[in-house]
């Protein structure tokens, strides 16, 4: 299984070790380099990334501060900081990272983290929405519904957290896989998060109610059975 991940790090020797160790623990990553934050935001919304190795102490925004600014767009990129001080760490659960790993970084510690994000995280569970100036990165696994509103597309996530994507619901449903399905002009569900069907409404796991349309009752119901038919031990 590959994985795409970034590594932002103005200090090119470490940007080098970084790599090297990330070759050694998957030959097949897609490693993407970067040498500050805003280099990174510049070509994120174009360049695939699973899983961000950010180096904190950086020029003019370093990356808490980037990770800040992802975090405050429903952006949930995973992060693994890498630093050579202790007290960011506080910072670093605030922006809910992966993981936290001190310069010079130990390659064990590092495969460590990385066989526990891949043993847990799909790389192709990933999607990148257009979201006005930058584009949002998310993992498909958690969206419960994408709801349409006027051009734009609502994407509501499992941790009640919003995303507000720039393309109409049907573009932002095309970039999901099987188990997303539209349930009314203005909804696409996931079924992994359905409850229960009426002939009116879907119920989601955490009760709230989404409007089914009676002409695909029928289309949607089966698509439920046939996901927890699979889905059964």
């Amino acid at each position: 299984m590959s994985f795409n991940i970034s590594v932002c790090d103005d200090d090119a020797a470490q940007l080098g070790s970084l790599r090297d160790m990330l070759a050694e623990w998957n030959p097949t990553v897609r490693i993407n380099e970067y040498t500050s934050a805003e280099q990174f935001l510049f070509g994120y919304p174009d360049t695939p990334c699973d899983l961000l190795l950010l180096d904190i102490e950086m020029g003019d925004m370093n990356g808490m501060d980037l990770a800040r600014k992802l975090r405050s767009k429903g952006d949930m990129l995973p992060i693994i900081f890498i630093t050579g001080y202790s007290e960011f760490m506080q910072d670093g659960y605030d922006v809910e990272a992966l993981h936290y790993l001190l310069k010079p970084v130990n390659k064990d510690k590092l495969f460590a983290v990385l066989d526990r994000y891949a043993s847990r995280h799909p790389a192709d569970s990933r999607v990148i929405f257009p979201g006005g100036d930058e584009s949002v990165c998310v993992n498909a696994d958690n969206i419960m519904y994408l709801e349409a509103f006027g051009k734009k597309t609502q994407i509501m996530l499992k941790d009640s957290k919003e995303v507000l994507c720039t393309c109409g619901l049907s573009a932002a449903a095309e970039k999901l896989g099987k188990g997303f399905v539209s349930c009314h002009r203005s909804y696409v569900v996931n079924l992994g998060f359905v409850r229960s069907i009426s002939k009116t409404d879907i119920t989601l796991d955490n009760g709230r109610k989404i409007p089914l349309a009676r002409r695909l009752y029928d289309s949607v119901n089966k698509a439920f059975i046939s996901l927890y038919k699979e889905n059964r031990p």
